[in-house]
């Protein structure tokens, strides 16, 4: 089935059509950057949820706003860092789920479960750019973009978190 885009008196696609542009082209990615940003599956997929609705809102009110990916991860990250601020408030929360299953886990899955805790540690500054750089593919340039940072300020908080994990992780060099 192709898709019909309505274009606006100057040519250019609709909110909506743009949104759905968006949608196909970044939602996954965009819905994995955050799984690992937060460390929760469902509030990942509402985040990206929220993200692509404030991209909606933000077409309408401007329909020839320029929207890139870097515009999409700034937002999915300070969603993110805001929903983990929240949390923190509130203290940590455990889902049966993951209590009932933390006997069945295999080795990889254990490690896996180390890592996030070890990026659960980070400071939320840290998090973003190891999030961006690492799992996102951003250059230390463009994650200073995306952050309002230089790239050198983005290599020195990669770094430091780097050398926090290893501490959690117990790794030695």
């Amino acid at each position: 089935m192709e898709n019909v885009y309505v274009l606006g008196i100057d040519g250019s696609l609709d909110a909506e059509a743009r949104v759905e542009r968006l949608v196909r082209e970044h939602e996954t990615k965009l819905a994995r950057y955050l799984r690992r940003f937060v460390n929760d599956r469902e509030a990942a997929l509402d985040l990206t949820q929220d993200v692509f609705f404030a991209a909606y809102r933000m077409l309408r009110n401007d329909p020839n706003r320029p929207l890139s990916a870097g515009w999409l991860y700034k937002t999915a990250t300070n969603h993110a860092i805001s929903l983990l601020r929240r949390q923190k408030r509130r203290g940590p929360a455990e889902s049966l789920e993951d209590a009932g299953s933390a006997f069945r886990l295999d080795e990889r899955s254990a490690e896996s479960l180390d890592l996030q805790k070890a990026l659960g540690t980070l400071p939320h500054e840290q998090l973003a750019c190891v999030m961006l750089t690492t799992y996102a593919g951003y250059s230390s340039a463009e994650a200073g973009l995306i952050l309002g940072l230089s790239a050198d300020a983005v290599r020195q908080r990669v770094c430091r978190a780097v050398r926090s994990m290893r501490v959690v992780l117990g790794v030695t060099v």
